[in-house]
């Protein structure tokens, strides 16, 4: 078979979307996408050469759609303090099932020994280092590492957080972030 067109990327994405959605992460491989995309196992390879390289790139797509979110709510040149909320915002509107995606394909990489580049790229360009030098700073920090924690715990742990509860959650983290 010849090597796929460029515009293939994105059609296997979306048969990589689809094989999650029907057979969870574990079901995730060349030859799942390959079937449900009608290509050839060795285009899908071609395309990605491995399935931590399917994995980022299903990251990639879905945060850059949390991204767009972001960047609205945060405002042309925001400072620290607008960046953070935000990372609130966006956070606490992330639905259960993008949520439950983006863990799971986290999930996944941990699994297979491996590490999103994208998310880590993400992380730093979001959060930065970690260091503080105010006690700002240090609200800050705790801020962001309590918002991701609390999408860890209802969409990876799979813990039950009603809807009211989350609005509640994400209103105090904002109250602490002023």
């Amino acid at each position: 078979m010849a090597r796929p067109r460029k515009n293939h990327r994105e059609d296997l994405l979306d048969a990589a979307e689809a094989v999650l959605t029907k057979e969870g992460a574990k079901a995730l491989s060349f030859g799942s996408i390959a079937v449900e995309s009608g290509l050839s196992k060795a285009s899908v390879q071609s395309v990605f050469g491995s399935r931590e390289n399917i994995l980022d790139a299903l990251l990639a797509r879905w945060m850059q759609r949390e991204q767009v979110k972001y960047e609205q709510l945060a405002g042309e040149h925001p400072d620290a303090r607008s960046r953070l909320l935000a990372h609130i915002r966006a956070t606490k509107e992330v639905n259960d099932e993008a949520g439950s995606r983006i863990s799971t394909l986290l999930a996944a990489q941990v699994g297979s020994g491996s590490q999103s580049e994208y998310m880590k790229q993400w992380y730093q360009e979001r959060i930065g280092d970690f260091s503080v030098d105010d006690e700002q700073a240090r609200k800050r920090r705790i801020a962001y590492l309590a918002v991701e924690g609390a999408i860890l715990i209802r969409n990876l742990v799979g813990y039950d957080i009603s809807d009211e509860v989350w609005e509640d959650i994400f209103s105090d983290l904002e109250k602490y972030a002023q």
